[in-house]
């Protein structure tokens, strides 16, 4: 996946995340309740945009020394 749609992907992740957290905690989505699901997926944003980040400034250093 291209490295702009990765961070994204992390944003929306961390966004989604932050919104079930903070204004659905009680509510139930299927058998997860929306406080620690929230909490989860803003957790695999985090991941996800810093392994995007990474990556992009790792590709970054190596065009630099070429």
């Amino acid at each position: 996946m291209a490295t702009k749609a990765k961070v994204a992907l992390g944003v929306v992740l961390i966004v989604a995340g932050a919104v079930l957290a903070l204004l659905f905690r009680e509510d139930e989505f299927l058998w997860f309740r929306g406080g620690p699901l929230g909490v989860v997926l803003v957790v695999v944003g985090v991941l996800d945009l810093g392994e995007a980040l990474w990556r992009a400034r790792g590709r970054a250093e190596v065009e630099r020394r070429e």
